[in-house]
């Protein structure tokens, strides 16, 4: 496999915020303007601080 292949899959980037109090995960779409450590939004379970902990693509499949 070329380095050209991989240049032409699309890619989403995922953004993964934890509560600081309950732990709880939460995956959402990135954000301009997110990086790791950032102070996310309010905890969907406990309405504490979130924290993001990782940034990720994943490819999109196009053979759907």
């Amino acid at each position: 496999m070329s380095e050209d292949n991989n240049k032409d899959k699309q890619h989403i980037v995922y953004t993964i915020e934890q509560c600081k109090v309950c732990g709880v995960k939460n995956k959402r779409t990135f954000k301009v303007g997110d990086y790791v450590y950032k102070d996310g939004g309010s905890c969907l379970r406990c309405k504490g601080n979130t924290l993001v902990i990782m940034i990720y693509a994943e490819p999109i499949n196009s053979n759907v």
